[in-house]
């Protein structure tokens, strides 16, 4: 791995999502790094005594390596990312299509206020990748209103 993907930020991690639109072991590392285990990184290859060791979602702690959450593969632990980016929103993942080309999964984060606007969405056709990414993108959102409020 090289320094530029060693510091992948929630943007790069989107953006890395939306090219592939598959569920990606490598990103759920980054992303349970990111909000989790912050005090730890993705593993490297290097890492292993082996090639054969190595697996994308191993994460490099001080004693050994820890697996990544599946937040990609894994409605369920999408839903736990969901809560650890926003306690108090709820999401909504819906599934169908009216034509081929459409992604065959929607999901949103909203806000449980008065106003319930969206804080994240995305479509993909893997419901977990939907739900992480409408995730991501209510975290970045809310790191700009931060921002912009500060």
């Amino acid at each position: 791995m090289n320094e530029e993907e060693d510091r992948m930020t929630i943007e790069d991690i989107i953006e890395t999502l939306e090219k592939t639109d598959m569920p990606d072991s490598r990103i759920d590392a980054f992303i349970t790094c990111a909000f989790l285990l912050k005090q730890f990184r993705p593993a490297e290859p290097n890492d292993f005594d082996g090639p054969h060791d190595y697996l994308p979602s191993s994460i490099k702690s001080e004693h050994g390596f820890l697996m990544a959450r599946p937040f990609t593969h894994d409605v369920n632990h999408a839903i736990d990312l969901c809560r650890e980016v926003r306690p108090d929103a709820v999401w909504h993942l819906a599934r169908g299509r009216q034509t081929a080309d459409e992604s065959l999964y929607g999901a949103q984060l909203r806000e449980v206020r008065e106003s319930e606007s969206v804080l994240g969405e995305a479509e993909s056709n893997h419901a977990a990748l939907a739900l992480t990414l409408a995730a991501l993108r209510a975290h970045v959102r809310q790191e700009d209103e931060k921002r912009a409020g500060a």
